[in-house]
């Protein structure tokens, strides 16, 4: 077993990693059925339920006040009916120390933050059983998707180095991986300049180039490298991405700016909370390109035409629920989460009904002798957050800069904000703001408006900061001024909606 619930003093997970059988588990994860890795996450997912119960202040605390007495949880059905937990009811509720095994945040071995609604951050603990586990699924996802047991490989990772998760979260596992195959690691940093670098200096030395990182900037390193001269077309690429959902035009276009044919660009499903939670293979891209060209597909597998980010996971390190159209995760880690709503929208798909549906139009993705797992749907943030250039735009962040005095009483304070790609599939934020009656629309009071929002989340918005700060693009949002109630966005006597499609 790979999956490790709690951290166990003075292991030597890194010597347990080498004594680990890759191989065993890739046969088992495209020999055994999917119910067993289903029954396998549910039977830990009630390990970790019955140890936080017992060694998390918080959780216990959180237990005893929703009247739940862990001993009589002895069941997956008895586990569904326990309150749900999320940043509110628990994170923002319990201190982080309540909220560590055994009540001491000092056990954890490493720490990451992400920013919060209000700017104030939140940390992240986990231990040596959280590296095993990534240096293992990073293992399988790159043996599977590039061969790197048969290739030189140089990786480069272009996650953002520092406090944030995803650069540490990604190059530990990776230089544990370099100890066992011919891989380089180089970790760059959203540093376009050293990841091109890199590429042109180090990359006639290798088999092939991985490029790590958030999907606009692996696309800013595309672009700018051919524009200097790189012919990509002569580098064996991939390209691996998380934080961002994007469609598969998008991914056409990346692939035809690297000059690569077929699918080794693929995104992956990660948080600060859980790290890396699922991923795409080549079986699920070929599905959602099916849904996108067969909307009838669509809505016979997802109810709908619109077609979401797809992802395979394994439940047995990532236990997720689906409940009300919202996602719950529960997961070991130096915090542990049980039935945490990250209040991301999305389905659990069972891989039968998935291959079955794709059988009717295809036959032979079915045919596709892939991983046993289930799949799951990511449609987007149901708690009103876009995610812009991999930082989270929160509605109360918004709010706080239309509350300023200059032209609070211009607007009524209602927005609609509105994601999407221009033709070069760059990304720009709208905000739709209503104005107060018989205000007129004006080039000066948009523009004021737009300097505020902007410093407003420069102010209160790391994430969003830190992008201003690093990256080279004009990430300020387009501000668009509507006449009161125009029929667009703020038809009266209708609820606010702070997410609308572009």
């Amino acid at each position: 077993m790979f999956f490790s619930k709690n951290e166990k003093p003075n292991t030597n997970w890194l010597n347990q990693y080498f004594k680990f059988n890759i191989s065993g588990l890739e046969k088992n994860l495209t020999r055994k059925k999917e119910t067993y890795w289903q029954s396998l996450g549910q039977k830990n997912a009630l390990e970790i339920f019955h140890a936080a119960a017992e060694k998390v202040p918080a959780y216990k605390d959180f237990l005893k006040k929703n009247k739940v007495i862990h001993a009589k949880i002895k069941t997956i059905a008895d586990f569904s009916q326990i309150p749900p937990t999320d940043k509110q009811n628990y994170i923002q509720t319990y201190s982080l120390n309540q909220r560590s095994w055994h009540g001491q945040v000092t056990d954890s071995k490493l720490i990451a933050s992400s920013s919060g609604t209000s700017g104030s951050p939140n940390y992240w603990p986990r231990g040596g059983g959280q590296e095993y586990e990534a240096a293992i699924t990073h293992e399988l996802l790159f043996r599977q998707l590039f061969n790197i047991q048969k290739l030189k490989t140089l990786c480069i990772v272009g996650f953002p180095m520092g406090v944030y998760v995803s650069g540490m979260a990604t190059s530990l596992p990776l230089w544990v991986l370099s100890q066992k195959y011919n891989l380089s690691l180089l970790s760059a940093g959203n540093n376009k300049t050293e990841v091109l670098k890199a590429v042109k200096n180090l990359g006639k030395n290798f088999e092939q180039i991985l490029l790590v990182g958030h999907p606009f900037f692996i696309k800013d390193v595309l672009e700018t490298g051919k524009a200097e001269g790189v012919d990509w077309k002569k580098t064996k690429v991939g390209m691996m991405f998380c934080s961002e959902g994007f469609s598969e035009a998008w991914r056409e276009y990346l692939l035809k700016e690297a000059g690569l044919n077929g699918a080794r660009a693929y995104n992956t499903y990660g948080s600060s909370e859980m790290l890396l939670m699922a991923y795409e293979t080549q079986t699920s891209i070929q599905v959602r390109k099916l849904l996108e060209q067969q909307k009838s597909a669509a809505y016979e597998l997802l109810g709908n035409a619109q077609v979401p980010n797809l992802f395979q996971y394994n439940p047995a390190l990532r236990f997720i629920e689906e409940k009300g159209k919202e996602l719950l995760f529960t997961s070991a880690s130096g915090l542990p989460l049980i039935r945490f709503n990250l209040h991301d929208a999305g389905k659990i798909l069972s891989r039968e009904k998935v291959l079955g549906t794709a059988e009717k139009y295809k036959p032979e993705i079915a045919k596709h002798e892939g991983w046993q797992l289930p799949f799951v749907s990511l449609e987007g943030r149901s708690d009103y957050t876009v995610i812009f250039y991999a930082a989270n735009i929160y509605p109360q962040h918004i709010h706080a800069g239309l509350g300023n005095a200059g032209f609070i009483s211009k607007i009524t304070g209602k927005f609609t904000m509105t994601k999407g790609y221009r033709k070069n599939m760059d990304e720009y934020l709208e905000i739709n703001i209503e104005l107060r009656q018989k205000v007129k629309i004006n080039g000066k009071l948009r523009h004021h408006i737009q300097k505020t929002i902007v410093e407003k989340l420069k102010e209160i918005n790391a994430e969003y900061n830190f992008l201003w700060q690093n990256l080279n693009k004009d990430i300020r949002p387009q501000i668009k001024l509507w006449q009161y109630q125009h029929p667009k966005y703020f038809t009266p006597g209708l609820k606010p909606h702070y997410i609308a499609n572009p």
